[in-house]
């Protein structure tokens, strides 16, 4: 037999068994492949699910901030802060990756409203005292201190999810 009559007589019907194996898969059939969720990644989604219309959520002695509402917005420049009034808090962007929580209540007379920042300083413009947000010296509302640093409160940040934790 000539090559060329070999090569069109036996292809054809090598081709056609080939097609027609059950080894051979098409690469066209979708298979759903689901990646499963980190922990992390569930609570986040379980949360940012049931905030309330302001954006947070309190449970138990933690307070959940979708950081992303409009009422926290002012928390994506560097150095800025958001007197949170209904939550008793100050939250204060030091750096990208840096969110503070300190309580809103001024040391001095217990005012939570005149609150301004400046040169790492929160300023009660009621009297005019300032506190610092470092650790240690911490003064507690209403307790007639004029320095110190405000009470601070443990923060972690997931995406756009700081959750406070008063404990």
């Amino acid at each position: 037999m000539k090559r060329e009559k070999f090569i069109g007589t036996i292809c054809p019907l090598l081709l056609a068994s080939m097609l027609a194996s059950p080894a051979l898969v098409s690469c066209s059939k979708e298979e759903e492949t689901t990646i499963p969720l980190s922990e992390e990644e569930e609570a986040y989604l379980k949360i940012i699910a049931v905030l309330n219309k302001d954006g947070y959520l309190t449970e138990g002695k933690k307070l959940h901030i979708h950081l992303s509402h409009e009422r926290y917005k002012n928390l994506e420049e560097n150095e800025s802060f958001v007197n949170d009034m209904e939550n008793g808090l100050l939250l204060l962007r030091k750096t990208e990756d840096t969110l503070l929580a300190f309580d809103n209540c001024c040391p001095h007379l217990g005012s939570r409203n005149q609150w301004t920042f400046s040169n790492n300083k929160f300023r009660c413009n009621n009297h005019g005292n300032t506190f610092g947000t470092s650790e240690g010296f911490t003064s507690y509302c209403s307790s007639n201190s004029r320095s110190g640093n405000l009470r601070q409160f443990p923060i972690t940040v997931f995406k756009d999810l700081a959750t406070v934790n008063f404990s």
